[in-house]
């Protein structure tokens, strides 16, 4: 059930994957299985953030990264700690933000996991950009879009790709269009509704570029 709701969720599907995780969650609680609950606890701050309740979005991430550190896993708490850092950056706390993803970032670098590592970086470019501050923000971004299109993960690489763009489009239009491009192409494969609508999304970014 929680890799349903991931799954779900990784899709777009927020119904579905709401339904899944609470399912997971009570039966993880019932079980006292603390990393299952933090598992699942990581996808529903997801979802709640996706819904626009990022105060309880904050309070869940909060509760596995408290998970995490009571059972010393750093593969844990690198992983959860994104999921805090988005919480946290979508509530304006910006310095708190940079540090959970730094210090994912430097958890997954000793643990050898690039891609998580990208995504922390990920995380800190759109964290300056929220900042308004374009160049580190495109740093991050393109670390990300390195990492992610040396592993082979085409949906990230996209991902970090649309987030660079929108770093540089203020500066070098040009350039915003060339990263737009290539993140189109890389989700051109997906059919399910959240490439759906990232696909819509960075077309009509394109079209005002």
């Amino acid at each position: 059930m929680s890799n349903l709701a991931s799954a779900h969720y990784s899709a777009g599907r927020a119904a579905q994957a709401s339904a899944a995780a609470q399912e997971a969650l009570a039966a993880h609680r019932a079980l006292d299985n603390p990393r299952g609950e933090g598992n699942i606890l990581r996808v529903v701050s997801c979802l709640q953030l996706e819904e626009g309740s990022a105060e309880e979005a904050l309070n869940s991430a909060q509760q596995a990264l408290d998970i995490a550190l009571a059972l010393r896993d750093d593969r844990l708490e690198g992983f959860w700690l994104i999921a805090l850092g988005d919480a946290q950056r979508s509530l304006g706390k910006h310095d708190e933000a940079l540090t959970s993803y730094q210090r994912s970032a430097a958890l997954h670098r000793r643990l050898g996991n690039r891609s998580r590592e990208a995504l922390a970086w990920y995380g800190a470019g759109q964290t300056y950009q929220a900042l308004d501050r374009g160049p580190e923000a495109a740093q991050f971004h393109r670390r990300a879009v390195a990492a992610h299109r040396e592993l082979g993960d085409a949906w990230y690489e996209a991902v970090a790709l649309d987030g660079l763009a929108g770093a540089v489009v203020a500066d070098d239009p040009g350039a915003a269009a060339g990263h737009w491009a290539a993140a189109l192409e890389l989700v051109s494969g997906y059919d399910d509704p959240r490439a759906v609508a990232t696909r819509e999304r960075v077309e009509a970014a394109l079209g005002r570029s």
